[in-house]
């Protein structure tokens, strides 16, 4: 898959509009979470609903998000299967781009991604052809100093003609940031990922293509990415 980035300054934080539009519904007899003066949960008071829900990438089914530097992505969890032990998640999100499908299967080991689908209006453009590694650590593990690799191959329709892709990134958590969330600044952690994409084969060759960048995202505990920023 060709992807262009838009390199920003490196002192540019992006701040992304992150609002739940829908959620699933809270289990019977729960306990109300806890949560601080900017409404995110107080640390330590995350409940899991699966194995998928992890505090800093969170995925309850049904629930809805608006996100993107101009609020026009809606991602949802369309289902979960599993347990607090082992799931399966399905993700997908609606933008201009078109319709992205990503399933999860997530344990105690962390989250992989081992499907990802891509539709242009009814008709499939993108499928996966094979990943490795983790796609994001278990609660436990993310942590300052965690660091972790993954990779997917992708076979991707075109205008004319097809390519075959590997997307890579080696992230690590690097340190703590204060992000502006709901109009306060909140407590992230900041995690540094080097971004590769790679054209590996297409129907015209000359046309392969590489692609690199360096990210830093920001996660906000119970809330999930809030923010990144894009450096050459």
């Amino acid at each position: 898959m060709k992807i262009k980035y838009i390199l920003l300054s490196t002192a540019a934080i992006v701040i992304l509009i992150v609002t739940t539009v829908g959620c699933g519904a809270q289990p019977q007899g729960a306990t109300a979470t806890p949560t601080t003066a900017a409404g995110i949960p107080a640390a330590g008071s995350y409940q899991p609903e699966s194995a998928c829900d992890n505090p800093y990438y969170p995925r309850r089914a049904g629930t809805k998000t608006q996100s993107g530097v101009d609020g026009s992505v809606i991602t949802e969890t369309t289902s979960i299967r599993g347990d607090a032990n082992k799931a399966i998640a399905t993700v997908t999100s609606a933008s201009t781009n078109g319709i992205d499908v990503r399933t999860y299967e997530c344990s105690s080991g962390g989250i992989l991604l081992t499907e990802w689908k891509l539709y242009d209006g009814d008709k499939q453009v993108m499928s996966t052809l094979s990943y490795s590694g983790v796609f994001f650590p278990s609660a436990e593990q993310f942590k300052i100093g965690a660091k972790w690799e993954y990779s997917i191959v992708t076979h991707k329709d075109l205008d004319s003609g097809w390519v075959e892709s590997e997307t890579r990134r080696n992230c690590t958590v690097a340190g703590t940031s204060s992000v502006q969330y709901q109009g306060q600044f909140v407590d992230a952690l900041r995690v540094d990922c080097v971004n590769e994409v790679k054209d590996l084969k297409a129907s015209d060759e000359a046309a392969l293509e590489n692609y690199y960048d360096l990210y830093s995202f920001f996660y906000v505990y119970g809330v999930g990415i809030v923010g990144y920023r894009v450096s050459e």
